[in-house]
């Protein structure tokens, strides 16, 4: 067994002077180095500065840095995407806006420790209101009646001062004589689960499991029977959408979706590798 390739995302949000955030995401593997930064104001989100670098790319094809001036004024929160896509389009390849969305998921994700700046007189006051605005999103949210432990006793005890939140994602791909092995992580101020998967040199899935070490409560736990769902898939015919639809949706969960489209993504990436002979 031969380890082939290797890709880790790293994300923070941290308070900054001036009640400011400042999200930064960066992805660093073995084809690409590159950081994704947004500095926005901690009570409204408002995007304040946005930028990206590319420091290393297959070729250097990528290789660069820009700012997005468009985005200033626009909110890091839910149904920026079309802000994103508008903006800042298919720069690097997509790449420049994949790290922003990533400063805006940590963003949102970081809102539990600013429910005061937010509005939110209590944090079980946040929470509340957090069940009804994504209520059905993920197995959590769908089965409220079965869960025995709610968000805000969750994260009760948590300590976040200057840094608010962090998430790291990873993919690691072993090389066998008739096949593929993919191990990826998944673990944030919140949560931690993991995929295992076998896959042919075709990118068909024979084996996919997932495993939870953390997570808000038992209910969540219970994902990890999904991945099972991606035997005999060819990954690399499989949309993110098709993805999500199997391991994420009302019933799964966001961050299982998360990893496998990193599945496809670095399967996809090894097997076009393998095939130009970039694999010995």
């Amino acid at each position: 067994m031969k380890l082939i390739y290797q890709k880790s995302w790293f994300c923070s949000v941290k308070r900054i002077h001036s009640g400011e955030l400042l999200a930064e995401a960066s992805v660093l593997g073995t084809e690409l180095e590159a950081t994704g930064r947004l500095k926005a104001d901690q009570t409204s989100f408002e995007i304040k500065d946005a930028r990206w670098e590319v420091f290393r790319s297959p070729a250097g094809i990528f290789n660069g840095s820009q700012e997005a001036p468009g985005l200033k004024g626009t909110t890091a929160y839910f149904n920026v995407g079309r802000d994103l896509r508008r903006e800042v389009g298919e720069h690097a390849g997509g790449l420049a806006r994949e790290l922003l969305a990533e400063c805006v998921k940590g963003i949102i994700q970081s809102e539990t420790f600013l429910f005061r700046e937010r509005g939110f007189p209590t944090l079980k006051s946040y929470c509340e209101h957090w069940r009804k605005f994504q209520v059905d999103t993920c197995r959590y949210q769908s089965n409220l009646h079965r869960v025995t432990r709610w968000w805000n006793e969750y994260v009760d005890g948590l300590q976040h001062g200057l840094n608010l939140f962090n998430r790291s994602k990873n993919c690691a791909v072993y090389l066998l004589a008739d096949g593929l092995i993919v191990h990826s992580g998944f673990s944030d101020s919140y949560h931690e689960l993991g995929l295992l998967s076998r896959l042919d040199l075709a990118g068909r899935v024979e084996e996919c499991s997932g495993s939870f070490l953390r997570a808000p409560d038992q209910v969540c736990f219970e994902c990890a029977l999904l991945p099972g769902r991606l035997k005999g898939l060819v990954l690399t015919e499989c949309a993110k959408k098709q993805l999500s639809e199997i391991v994420g949706g009302p019933q799964g969960c966001e961050h299982l979706a998360d990893l496998a489209e990193e599945l496809r993504k670095a399967v996809a990436y090894t097997l076009a590798n393998i095939r130009k002979g970039g694999v010995v």
